[in-house]
């Protein structure tokens, strides 16, 4: 498999201040990331002139963040406008390097606590054992009601489990992201852009640093 390189050097821009009900928010920036490229755009473009910040709004354009140790990619859609930024120098060389497809995610935050990445598509590995797919997930709610509905089946008979169970993993197959979303949402989740990931290894560090800076910066206000 061919591994690509991405370098980035020189000044690029970090978030001050993410303003409330703008396009920024939306996108799902925080106090704290860094803007190591944004679009056709420099980074410090936009800290020049702001309002390069409502010009990265094509469908084909990604603004590359690297939030505490990771790195990924942000789709601008809309604009992002609302993030408030300041330049900052990259002190040394940082290489990125990824094998394979970048891998989308919805990214949904839960207002000063968490983040939860839902993936376009649900890998076939959790077919089988959606209750354990809702656990690794973190919606609980979702994974309580299937479990509970595998207790009646269970006490019923066994052909009443054995549709129960079918019925389970037939609803994560087809549902998928959509009912994944869905579930997050009702569970406090609010959503957020879409995000591609270069690293599979990335996604459980980013789910946790970001809560860890959400928490941090809600301590700080």
């Amino acid at each position: 498999m061919t591994v690509q390189t991405e370098i980035f050097s020189g000044m690029a821009a970090r978030v001050k201040d993410v303003q409330k009900a703008t396009p920024a928010e939306r996108m799902g920036l925080i106090p704290g990331d860094i803007i190591l490229k944004l679009g056709k755009h420099e980074p410090i473009e936009a800290v020049e002139m702001p309002s390069v910040l409502d010009d990265i709004s094509g469908s084909s354009e990604w603004i590359v963040i690297k939030r505490d140790t990771v790195i990924f990619r942000v789709s601008p859609a809309g604009g992002a406008m609302g993030a408030i930024l300041e330049a900052f120098p990259i002190p040394d060389e940082i290489t990125l390097e990824t094998e394979g497809p970048w891998m989308q995610y919805h990214a949904c935050l839960r207002p000063n606590d968490a983040m939860l990445l839902i993936p376009d598509r649900i890998s076939a590995i959790w077919w089988p054992i959606p209750v354990i797919a809702y656990g690794y997930f973190r919606l609980w709610q979702m994974m309580g009601a299937t479990l509970f509905l595998y207790g009646i089946g269970y006490v019923t008979s066994p052909l009443a489990f054995g549709v129960v169970y079918i019925a389970s993993v037939m609803i994560l197959v087809t549902g998928g992201p959509y009912l994944l979303r869905d579930t997050a949402f009702k569970d406090g989740f609010h959503p957020r852009g879409r995000i591609a990931i270069g690293k599979p290894g990335d996604v459980a560090t980013l789910e946790m640093v970001t809560g860890a800076m959400l928490r941090l910066n809600t301590k700080h206000k």
